[in-house]
């Protein structure tokens, strides 16, 4: 029976809350692990919602849910023929009929989340149809067109709007989301995992100020929604440096990131173990920010290609004061 007397709160070990749930690391170096998209159906039947979803990270984790056998709810706003980036593929249809291929059930949500309307529909339809919502992973994030603005251009002059837009879909849109779900979240004892960026703790030479700050505000809002709400556990994931369609589209930009990059699904599989942690440990987690490369560590995770990351690798590149 879980006391919270003894809640280590949030300076607990990551390494301790992973013992306490049986997922800490009984691998050695000599193992291998096999490769392939096999369903586990450890999470058979449980309702998830990924934000975000047409393509990146928020697919590498829907795609990973689904092979766990969740009912997944991709949203997003590109659709098989609407596409909202010219440059990048990925549409939550294409993702939702992957994510069913792979033995979970895949549900294309349209979504734009600037709009609470369209949120409050997606609520109303998990409220009738499940009742429940046993995972809510935040991920959702809108980068400001033109490119040449955003990154090249010195803050000074660069318009409000790029805050404005970043905020908008990168943080309220999370904190309006949480809220809508909290009653299908306590319902079914689920977790919140929202999916930030160590650049909320530094400055880079690729992003603009504007980028740092929605991420450190980001972080702190989903912190204090934490504190707000102790029946739901709340976690922040931190990715490193991950190879995203868009990444590789810039890879002249992000040149230096590519290295030992991450691929979207490592972040999928950090997100699978967190969701497997019994709610006693999950709530010792909530209010922690943990990374990607950190939870596959301690629980003997691989990505895709086999290659399992030590802690070294969870910095911000580039990073500077």
């Amino acid at each position: 029976m879980f006391a919270p007397s003894r809640h280590p709160g949030p300076t607990a070990p990551l390494g301790q809350c992973l013992r306490g749930a049986g997922l800490e690391s009984k691998c050695t170096p000599f193992m291998v692990p096999m490769m392939g998209s096999v369903p586990s159906y450890a999470l058979h039947g449980q309702v998830a919602v990924v934000t975000g979803g047409s393509r990146g990270l928020g697919k590498g984790i829907a795609l990973e849910l689904a092979a766990a056998g969740c009912i997944v709810y991709i949203t997003g706003r590109s659709t098989s023929f609407r596409q909202t980036e010219v440059l990048l593929s990925g549409s939550v249809d294409e993702t939702a009929a992957q994510a069913t291929r792979r033995g979970g059930a895949g549900v294309p949500a349209y979504v734009d989340h600037t709009l609470d309307v369209d949120v409050r529909k997606l609520v109303k339809i998990l409220e009738e149809t499940h009742g429940r919502v046993d995972l809510l992973v935040n991920n959702a994030f809108f980068m400001p067109k033109p490119d040449a603005l955003f990154f090249a251009t010195p803050v000074w002059k660069q318009p409000c709007r790029l805050f404005d837009e970043q905020f908008c879909i990168g943080a309220r849109n999370h904190v309006v989301l949480t809220l809508s779900c909290r009653h299908l979240l306590s319902r079914a004892r689920g977790t919140v995992i929202s999916v930030s960026s160590a650049g909320s703790q530094g400055n880079t030479d690729v992003f603009p100020v504007s980028y740092h700050a929605n991420k450190a505000c980001y972080d702190r809002m989903m912190l204090a929604l934490s504190t707000k709400f102790p029946d739901v556990p709340m976690l922040t994931l931190w990715p490193g440096s991950v190879a995203t369609e868009r990444m590789v589209v810039g890879k002249r930009r992000f040149q230096g990131w590519l290295q030992d990059a991450e691929t979207p699904s490592f972040t999928g599989r950090a997100v699978l173990l967190l969701s497997k942690l019994s709610f006693e440990a999950k709530l010792r987690l909530s209010g922690r920010t943990v990374t990607s490369a950190e939870v596959l560590y301690m629980a003997g995770g691989y990505d895709v290609d086999g290659y399992r990351r030590g802690l070294s690798g969870v910095e911000f590149p580039s990073e500077r004061v």
